[in-house]
């Protein structure tokens, strides 16, 4: 009888703790794939795609404070109208999850050009932060490293 009341007590600890775990996991890797639909997305300029994912409030910045970020309807204006991606990859990825909010910071490869200009390639360290919403999660910001 001890030993069932031992085993039943692990398992009432264990469980919920295993489960968290595969929830973690599972929400981490559609956080990626999110990621990348993302940016596919933003390369076939899908703007039904970016709509879903991108939130309304989403902001791109850089580290530099002085400078505001780009608002969500200057980043779609761009990427709709002006960027032509040829190519993108992302080198490493990592997701932290924190409740209803993902911190995903990346190291991101893409060839670019911006209106006419020659295209361009470049790599660049990236963190977006994603909410959770009814609907699903959303980015909302991009910060760019230099």
């Amino acid at each position: 009888m001890k030993n069932i009341t031992l085993l039943s007590a692990l398992l009432f600890f264990i469980l919920p703790a295993y489960s968290q775990n595969g929830k973690h996991v599972s929400e981490e890797q559609e956080i990626k794939k999110l990621s990348i639909d993302w940016m596919m997305a933003a390369m076939s300029r899908d703007e039904k795609i970016l709509n879903k994912i991108v939130a309304p409030e989403f902001k791109l910045g850089g580290t530099d404070l002085d400078k505001p970020g780009l608002s969500r309807e200057i980043w779609m204006k761009n990427t709709m109208d002006n960027l032509k991606i040829d190519s993108i990859n992302y080198i490493k990825i990592q997701v932290e999850l924190i409740g209803n909010v993902a911190i995903v910071q990346s190291r991101f490869y893409w060839s670019v050009s911006f209106r006419e200009m020659p295209a361009k390639k470049d790599s660049m360290n990236l963190v977006d932060t994603w909410i959770k919403r009814d609907h699903g999660w959303q980015v909302v910001s991009r910060i760019v490293m230099e």
